[in-house]
């Protein structure tokens, strides 16, 4: 794999505690359970690409109390070489709360990761090459700044721009550097008001294709995904016609073939004409009984699916003349990738414990079936 993915991490230490309800406004509740584990979105997703696969290389900021944290990241094979430790910040919190069902409720203390800036992201990227990824979310400071200047390097750029900034998501000029962007149903509602062009009572809110395809017809990205909880993720691309981004083949070594499944699908239909291409993605097979903790399932949504995009493209399974490009087909194998790591991972407790090995994956994706170990005892 030649491609390398770069993460502009917010790194947190999770405190997650087991409540038999999501807590009430003015209610008391006693928890059932707490876990102390690393977290945060960048930190999540920075681990899931390197259990992916990936080579990865972190940027971030963490305080003293954090350094264990840095000694995690460092173990699940990332590069965390711009991970500093600074003296007089803590490490961002975040307080979890868990539900019996499984569904969450967050509030974060940013601590370290808004001490992020420009001058970190300069030392971060200083040894990328053209075409490596950049991977960031909206948890630190300084993304604008590390979004333009992964630009400026010839990087690829997926951002997931969560939590939403109405103000950053308006800088057209911003957005247009990205290539791949990432979001939920409430991000892409939000983009859409903030995109000059893009008319939001055209499809109306329930209509996130429509949205979706309006948004990129106004912006430069290749694709935009828009991840829909429980009924999936659908995905639109561009049809590549040249390439922005000189990225030598590798090895011809993937197999296209593999990404036609059963369980995703090119929308065959008119909604295909022209220059974009529409990928439904429905989730995997995991019963609702199963699911015990949707922390972190989109952050190893995210990083599974840039460390797939980063393989195909670096082993060239499709091409233009001699360069590497992004195709619908690479991103929906990585869709499916993504959508099968995050349904191992809302099985199991925790946010970064929860991210699943490759090969586990790989597994999932060819029997249908979880594995038994993946069953624990809800509190």
């Amino acid at each position: 794999m030649d491609l390398r993915v770069f993460t502009f991490a917010s790194i947190n230490i999770d405190e997650v505690y087991s409540v038999p309800h999501i807590t009430r406004p003015g209610e008391t509740l006693s928890s059932t359970g707490r876990q102390l584990n690393a977290g945060g979105k960048g930190a999540n997703a920075s681990v899931a690409a390197a259990r992916a696969g990936a080579p990865v290389h972190i940027t971030g900021l963490v305080g003293k109390d954090g350094t264990w944290v840095r000694e995690m990241l460092q173990q699940t094979g990332a590069n965390v070489e711009q991970v500093r430790v600074l003296d007089d910040v803590s490490t961002g919190r975040a307080i979890i709360q868990v539900d019996r069902s499984g569904e969450n409720a967050i509030f974060l203390f940013p601590g370290a990761n808004h001490r992020l800036t420009k001058a970190d992201a300069q030392r971060g990227f200083a040894h990328c090459t053209k075409g490596d990824w950049l991977m960031l979310t909206n948890e630190t400071t300084a993304v604008a700044e590390a979004i333009a200047h992964a630009h400026s390097l010839g990087m690829q750029v997926l951002w997931n721009p969560a939590p939403m900034d109405s103000q950053l998501m308006a800088a057209k000029e911003l957005v247009d550097m990205v290539d791949v962007l990432v979001l939920n149903e409430t991000e892409l509602m939000t983009l859409a008001t903030q995109i000059q062009g893009v008319d939001g009572e055209k499809d109306g809110d329930q209509n996130h294709v429509g949205l979706a395809r309006q948004i990129l017809e106004q912006c430069q990205a290749r694709a935009i995904i828009v991840t829909l909880g429980s009924k999936g993720s659908v995905g639109l691309v561009r049809r590549p016609r040249v390439n922005s981004h000189s990225i030598p083949v590798g090895s011809e070594t993937a197999s296209s073939s593999s990404v036609s499944s059963s369980s995703s699908s090119s929308v065959p239909s008119s909604a295909n004409d022209g220059d974009i291409v529409e990928i439904q993605m429905p989730c995997a097979p995991v019963p609702k009984e199963r699911i015990v903790d949707t922390t972190g399932a989109g952050d190893t949504w995210v990083g599974y699916f840039v460390t797939e995009l980063a393989r195909t493209q670096s082993e060239s399974p499709e091409s233009i003349g001699s360069l590497a490009t992004l195709t619908p087909a690479m991103v929906n194998l990585a869709m499916k990738f993504a959508t099968y790591a995050s349904g191992l991972a809302v099985t199991r407790m925790g946010a970064i414990p929860s991210i699943p090995e490759r090969a586990d994956v790989e597994s999932f994706i060819k029997s249908q079936k979880l594995p038994v170990e993946s069953a624990p005892v809800k509190q």
